[in-house]
């Protein structure tokens, strides 16, 4: 589930507020960026059960109208393509989903009334409107309409992001983009074939490398420290060091600790993970400074014969 450029990122905003902190503790510093990463696969699940939520909804709106004293002919007869929803179904009966769920103790019970409030935005959005102009539909036709509530529906209700961001520090706007990014992908995955055995995506594409990976960068980048910010100095001595931006030199600081301490990781690689992070988290200009430092940090480590690539590492696509 999570991108080596996704814990780049994490690794990179936990330094940041590591280096911001009076108090400097490094086993906090692990601990809270691994439980940043635990609790970006809590949203993952909690997002895939909101279809059980919005469906039972509907169930009760179905329910209520037909007990009318004058039920109208649409209150006898609904249209129920939305409780019928196919991928709606195979998420609601899907085995590993629901033990991490109740494992997890996740849930929108306490949030009932936001559940309303999203189901009514939900009705009146065109997509609703488009998916319920007929009664009946393919497979294919309920997983682009689930789709299209993730994709669309979710990331334009403010509300709803606003209360996510509200239940945990770890949902912030960026957490939300990327594990909707990922839900989206998981709903793609089903089939018409697709059983409640199917698997979901882990946290992890592969939990030792990948916790390896996130420890080492940290450790690494707090114990050369000073090492990695006299490396910058130098190629940076004709700039205010006080107006170059902290995320900047942070950022050179995890390119530099890749470049000598990762092996495994490909110059290329590294140059364009933290090149293009730069666009994410800095000034307009960053991309063009970085670059060009780390550029000229990498002719001086080759020259010096500091770069110690082995296999993969050695690869320069």
């Amino acid at each position: 589930m999570l991108s080596r450029r996704f814990l780049r990122v994490k690794a990179f905003q936990a330094l940041y507020s590591y280096f911001q902190s009076e108090d400097r503790n490094m086993k906090k510093l692990e601990s809270e960026t691994f439980l940043s990463l635990e609790r970006m696969h809590d949203l993952y699940l909690f997002f895939l059960t909101i279809g059980q939520e919005l469906t039972h909804l509907s169930e009760l709106k179905i329910e209520e109208a037909r007990k009318k004293r004058l039920p109208t002919e649409e209150d006898l007869n609904p249209n129920t393509k939305f409780i019928d929803n196919k991928v709606f179904a195979l998420l609601a009966e899907n085995v590993s989903l629901k033990k991490q769920v109740q494992d997890k103790k996740l849930s929108w019970s306490n949030d009932q009334e936001l559940m309303v409030k999203f189901n009514a935005y939900l009705r009146k959005h065109d997509v609703f409107k488009k998916y319920m102009s007929t009664r009946t539909s393919t497979f294919e036709e309920d997983q682009k309409f689930v789709v299209s509530i993730y994709k669309k529906v979710i990331p334009e209700f403010e509300l709803l992001l606003s209360e996510l961001e509200d239940k945990s520090i770890f949902w912030g706007l960026d957490e939300i983009d990327f594990v909707l990014s990922m839900v989206i992908k998981s709903i793609k995955k089903f089939s018409e074939a697709s059983t409640m055995s199917e698997p979901l995506l882990p946290l992890y594409r592969d939990a030792k490398e990948d916790k390896k990976f996130v420890k080492d960068l940290l450790s690494k980048v707090v114990k050369n420290d000073k090492v990695n910010s006299q490396l910058i100095s130098d190629k940076t001595k004709n700039w205010d060091v006080e107006r170059i931006a902290m995320v900047d030199i942070l950022l050179m600081k995890l390119a530099l600790t890749e470049l000598l301490h990762f092996n495994a990781v490909p110059v290329k690689v590294t140059l364009n993970e933290y090149i293009e992070l730069s666009k994410w988290y800095s000034t307009p200009k960053s991309k063009v400074f970085v670059n060009g430092v780390l550029d000229k940090l990498v002719l001086e480590l080759k020259e010096n014969g500091k770069l110690k690539k082995m296999g993969r590492g050695l690869l320069e696509n």
